[in-house]
Order: structure tokens, then C-alpha cells, then sequence
């Protein structure tokens, strides 16, 4: 049996667990959808939510060969293809509120909508892969019967994409912005291998999805330098976050590691996994990716705008120089290393953090029972291939702990940005594409 098939095996198994807690209101959806599809002379199996599962694993492809996340314009354009994607199909059959299209509900055959509004969008934002992208496009336009619906759904997809594309404009997620170091105690200072870079602090301005302004979270400060609360925090990142721990235990170093790889490919996978073994409904599907990518967006931009408005120092910084802290609590350690070098920017909060509990508190309102799930990673350790939780919040818990066994944060950093992430999911599931009490569709063929 190959790792792959194993995998597959155990997360079959777990998901099983979750087959009896699928929410009434999913059932019906599912019934009132496919009975408006077939009135419109679209049979079931347009019912699947496949199509919006293949296009998430091409854009994270098409942004990991770009720049790995490295910036934030793989974050944008997954959110961007996800609601075109959802507003396509929600102008087919309403049964959620749309985010950017606007006019008259159409009828048409909604693999076409959703594959051409996935293409369009990706196209525009990352012109270089049109050739990969109208493959892909021919492969779903295939399935769908040549006809009017297939052509209305072609252009309720481009609709959807230029929409999108029309709203987004302007919105600053690659303003650079300027950042000056301040040697002051508490302050961030670069850390190595950065030699005085540190990553897009404009990007704090750039507008979100859904919240109503980047600080519109914002947490409270970090516990002040001469504070018991931070000394204990440094005391704790001190000890099991540096490379020659004896406190932090085998398990802790490896899942430490393990969680290094980033939520928008690591979740975005899960979701992808749970959706096809859970069945998903496509407009379910098309909605839970929807609310993963701007939720997690929008994370990041609370996290930025917390970051350069604190400016707190890293643990690297921190121990080293506790000598200027005024703590008496407090002790240096000269030559401190962290297991692994901390990312170029400010330490508070954990990004990390925020986006695992963002991501994973999205993902659990659609499977809603908390039952044990297990997960792959790209930067897992050899011999942990995989890892299972109790609970998706369980999961997010742990990876935010992880970035304080790594060395890159203290805990109050990772209890902000925990919180902080699931209070911008909860933000996204009220008020982002909302559920109608009743489903809208033009049944005419």
C-alpha cells in the first residue's frame, strides 16, 4: 500500500465520523438545488462540488510555482477565483447572497460557470499560465452537453470573473510601504538571515473582503516589558523555543516543524480531502472555499496592520537582550538561538497563529461535529508524514503552540493571534455570503 493510498484510507475513516452530523439545512440545500438544476435541464451530476476542488489545487499549484505565498498576491487571487466561482453559481440558483456580481438570476449549466470564471480570473492575475489554465477549462467544458446552457454558463462566468476583477482594483495588496528601525528595548530588530529586510509593511493598508477596516480587531498591546506576564513568556520561549532545548520534547520539535508549512496550502488541502470524501455539494463547496480565502485574507491583513503598529521584538532579540528590559525577572543569553530563524517582520501577532485558527474555524462550520480528522504537511518531519486532532479546533490550537516551540513567538503573540483569527471567522460566516431563506432561480432551458 503506498503512503498516498494510506493516507487516503485514514482520512476516509475519519471523515466517516462525520457522515451522521451533515446539517439538516446542507440536506435540503442539496434537494431544493438539484431540483431547480433539473427543471433547468441540468442532470445530477453537476450536483458535485469536483470542479471547485480541481480549480483550488491549480491556483495553489499556479501561486506555489509563482512565489510560494511569498507575497500576498497568491492569498488574493484564491479568494478572488473562489467568489467569482461562488457568484457564478449563486446567479444560476441563489441560495447565498453574492459578493460582487450584480443583475438578474441566468440559466445555465454550472460546471461551464464555474470552470470559466475560475479561468478568467486566474488568467488575468497570472497571465504567464493562460496555457495551463484554457487546458484545464477545456477538460470541464467537455462534461457539459453543447447547448445554450452551456453557453450562458460560459458567459455567467466570464461575468463573474470581471466583476471580480472590477472590484478588487486599486486595493493595495502589493503597496510595499516603508518601515524604519528603532533601537529602543521592545522594539522589532532584524534577525537572521534578514540583514535589515522585512516583508511588506504597507500591505497593513491594503482593503479587505469583508471586514470594514484592517483595524477593525485590532488587539490589545503586548504585555509590557517590566511586566510579570512577559517575563513568563520569555522565560517559556527562552527554554523550549531554542535549538538546544532540553525542555521541549521529541513530539514538540517534530510537530513544530510539521506546522511550518502555511494554512492556505495546508487547510485549503484539508477542505479539498473533506470535500471529495464528504460528497460535497457544489455550492457548498463553492461557498466554504469562498469564506476559507477571504477569511484568511483578511487575517492577515488584521495581523500586518498588529504587527508594524507594535513593532515588537522577536524572542531572537528579546533574550539576547534582556539585559535592557528593566524585568528583574529577566535574564540574558548572549548567543540564544531559535530552532529554526523567525520570518522578517514584527513578532506580535503570530500570523501563523491567526491564520490556522481562521482557516480551521471555516472549515468547521461546514463539518460541524468536532470529531477527529487527520491531515498531511510538505514540511513534515520524517517519520510524521501525517498528524490527527480531536477537533478542528484542536489542530488550530496546536499550531499555534508551535510557533513557540519553534522559537519565533511568545504566548501571548500565539493566544492573540489565536483569537484574533477566529474572531475575523466568525466575522466572515455572518457576514459574508449569507443564506437565503429561500432559493431564487429562472428555471427557464
Amino acid at each position: 500500500m503506498t503512503t498516498r493510498t494510506a493516507i487516503g484510507l485514514v482520512l476516509s475513516i475519519a471523515v466517516a465520523t462525520l457522515e451522521s452530523s451533515t446539517v439538516s439545512a446542507a440536506a435540503q440545500v442539496h434537494d431544493e438545488v438539484d431540483a431547480s438544476l433539473l427543471r433547468q435541464g441540468v442532470d445530477a451530476a453537476a450536483r458535485s462540488a469536483d470542479v471547485v476542488v480541481r480549480w483550488n489545487e491549480l491556483a495553489i499549484d499556479i501561486v506555489n510555482a509563482d512565489d510560494q505565498f511569498g507575497s500576498f498576491k497568491g492569498h488574493r487571487a484564491l479568494a478572488m477565483m473562489h467568489l467569482a466561482m461562488h457568484d457564478a453559481l449563486n446567479s444560476i440558483v441563489r441560495v447565498y447572497s453574492r459578493y460582487a456580481l450584480r443583475g438578474k438570476l441566468t440559466a445555465a449549466h454550472p460546471i461551464a460557470a464555474a470552470a470559466q470564471s475560475g479561468r478568467d480570473v486566474l488568467a488575468a492575475l497570472y497571465p504567464g499560465q493562460q496555457a495551463p489554465l484554457d487546458a484545464e477549462l477545456q477538460v470541464w467544458l467537455a462534461k457539459v452537453p453543447p447547448g445554450s446552457l452551456r453557453d450562458r454558463g460560459v458567459e455567467l462566468g466570464r461575468a463573474a470573473a470581471a466583476a471580480i476583477l472590477a472590484r478588487r482594483a486599486g486595493d493595495g495588496f502589493d503597496h510595499e510601504g516603508t518601515y524604519q528601525f528603532r533601537n529602543e528595548p521592545g522594539q522589532y530588530q532584524t534577525t537572521p538571515p534578514w540583514n535589515g529586510f522585512v516583508a511588506q509593511p504597507g500591505f497593513r493598508f491594503a482593503r479587505p473582503f469583508v471586514l470594514a477596516t484592517p483595524v477593525q480587531f485590532r488587539p490589545a498591546p503586548p504585555p509590557a516589558l517590566t511586566s510579570r506576564a512577559y517575563a513568563k513568556a520569555l522565560r517559556e520561549v527562552q527554554e523550549s523555543g531554542a535549538v538546544d532545548s532540553t525542555s521541549r520534547t521529541a513530539d514538540q520539535t517534530a510537530y513544530a516543524i510539521w506546522w511550518m508549512e502555511f494554512a492556505e496550502t495546508s487547510v485549503n488541502r484539508l477542505a479539498r480531502q473533506l470535500a471529495s470524501v464528504h460528497d460535497l455539494h457544489l455550492w457548498i463547496g463553492a461557498r466554504l472555499f469562498a469564506q476559507i480565502n477571504i477569511a484568511l485574507f483578511d487575517t492577515y491583513i488584521a495581523v500586518w496592520d498588529s504587527k508594524y503598529e507594535y513593532n515588537h521584538w522577536r524572542p531572537y532579540t528579546a533574550v539576547r537582550e534582556a539585559d535592557a528590559d528593566r524585568n528583574p525577572r529577566t535574564t540574558p543569553v548572549p548567543y540564544w538561538e531559535s530552532l529554526r530563524p523567525a520570518p522578517p517582520h514584527p513578532e506580535y501577532v503570530s500570523a501563523h497563529a491567526a491564520g490556522c485558527a481562521a482557516s480551521f474555524r471555516i472549515v468547521e462550520q461546514t463539518f460541524r461535529e468536532n470529531r477527529g480528522f487527520t491531515m498531511e504537511s510538505t514540511a513534515a518531519p520524517p517519520g510524521m508524514p501525517t498528524r490527527t486532532f480531536p477537533s478542528f479546533r484542536a489542530a488550530a490550537l496546536e499550531c499555534a503552540d508551535s510557533r513557540v516551540r519553534l522559537g519565533y513567538h511568545f504566548r501571548y503573540s500565539t493566544d492573540a493571534g489565536h483569537r484574533l483569527g477566529r474572531r475575523i471567522a466568525r466575522y466572515t460566516l455572518t457576514q459574508a455570503l449569507q443564506k437565503f431563506d429561500r432559493l431564487e432561480t429562472d428555471d427557464r432551458r
